[in-house]
């Protein structure tokens, strides 16, 4: 039979088992943050020269306008970006159940937060309002990708590194690298003989012209290979409406189109007059995809000019 000193020393033992308990479970939630150990994390220095502790298996990212090469990669960020409440139609296929942010002004601290992220990614330190970083960075871990927005290949090899999808990236610049190729084949020789143009409309008021680096005439000129009109040279021009007659000799015009797009001039004469408007060579460009360089927008691009385009 267990006397009194006895039991008051197993009481002992047992409370000093709890507390030892106790302290190993708090030391074990204080060292893994959210619930994570350090093994979870990598330490990554971005675009902006930031170190940042990068989750190995992000779950809840927000990456606005990165939802191209995300979907490409097979992730599915937590919201994605919006313009007046309107997501890039394109993608709807692989987001249609994700929220859409209130990109007006860029994206908002407290909207972020609400979203509870484990990763936010901006492209490039333009896309941080105000360039003020740390108001995200206290949130989740946040990454500058690129400091040339130009480069999708590029940003989404990073973006593959970044969320440990390297062999997603890989696969995705083959399969549009194959894309490319297909099409070349098809069309032949005629971009080397044909001039085209990506035109931007606004009524009577003028227009803009795409130029070699800029979203859709990146793939235009750069990828297939149209010949640029001797109007082309920047890339991004506005013209007045008179300039009109300098697209007289191209052979394809591709005109924005989508909600809250202008539409071309079509009752006026130097509309009318165009080469490629009396061939009827004008055609609708989607500006949820042509106004974007990533990869399914871009081989989305390629696919429209094969249904279009042809001697």
């Amino acid at each position: 039979m267990i006397g009194v000193k006895e039991m008051n020393m197993l009481k002992r033992i047992a409370g000093y088992t709890l507390i030892i308990t106790l302290i190993t479970v708090l030391a074990a939630c204080g060292n893994s943050g959210s619930g994570s150990n350090a093994d979870d994390f990598r330490t990554l220095t971005d675009a902006a020269g930031h170190e940042v502790k990068v989750p190995n298996h992000p779950k809840r990212i927000i990456a606005p306008f990165l939802e191209d090469p995300l979907s490409a990669l097979g992730v599915k960020p937590v919201a994605q970006w919006g313009a007046g409440g309107v997501p890039q139609h394109y993608l709807q296929d692989q987001l249609k159940e994700v929220p859409v942010l209130d990109m007006n002004g860029g994206l908002k601290a407290e909207e972020a937060l609400s979203y509870k992220p484990d990763l936010i990614v901006f492209l490039a330190p333009t896309y941080i309002p105000d360039g003020n970083y740390d108001q995200f960075a206290k949130i989740a871990p946040t990454f500058v990708l690129s400091n040339d927005e130009t480069d999708w290949k590029g940003n989404l090899e990073k973006l593959g590194k970044l969320l440990n999808e390297d062999d997603a990236a890989k696969k995705a610049v083959e399969d549009y690298d194959k894309s490319l190729a297909d099409a070349k084949d098809q069309l032949g020789s005629l971009p080397s003989e044909k001039t085209a143009v990506v035109l931007q409309a606004d009524e009577e008021k003028g227009f803009a012209l795409f130029g070699p680096s800029f979203y859709g005439g990146a793939t235009l000129y750069g990828a297939l290979g149209f010949k640029q009109p001797a109007i082309v040279k920047n890339d991004y021009d506005k013209f007045s409406i008179e300039a009109l007659a300098q697209l007289q000799d191209v052979d394809y015009i591709f005109v924005i189109s989508g909600e809250g797009r202008g539409k071309p001039p079509v009752n006026n004469p130097l509309w009318k007059g165009l080469s490629a408007v009396k061939a009827g060579h004008v055609y609708e460009a989607d500006s949820g995809h042509w106004f974007n360089a990533n990869p399914i927008a871009n081989k989305l691009i390629i696919a429209d000019v094969l249904k279009d385009v042809h001697e």
